[in-house]
């Protein structure tokens, strides 16, 4: 199931992160102001790795994690994206 989302990072320097995952083998593709950062290019049914950190700005540098979380039928079957910036929790997404 394809899923994406868009979010900003910065006060000075203004930067639109949008994260896509789409198709059956859930690639991944993170793209800063649409210049890509990250592209995973997928693998068979399972997002691996699950934690993407990059850094974005030049003189107001920013670190970005996205970290997807995927659990087990038998441990409740919950899925989401956490978003991480600068070392501090910013938001969850529904994946």
């Amino acid at each position: 199931m394809p899923a994406a989302f868009a979010f900003h990072v910065g006060e000075l320097e203004r930067y639109e992160i949008t994260v896509r995952i789409a198709g059956f083998r859930n690639r991944v593709t993170i793209e800063a102001n649409g210049a890509l950062m990250i592209d995973s290019g997928g693998n068979m049914g399972i997002v691996m790795p699950n934690v993407f950190d990059f850094e974005v700005g030049v003189n107001e540098k920013h670190m970005v994690s996205v970290r997807f979380i995927a659990q087990q039928l038998v441990d409740g079957g919950a899925s989401y994206i956490d978003v991480f910036i600068d070392g501090r929790f910013a938001f969850r997404h529904p994946w």
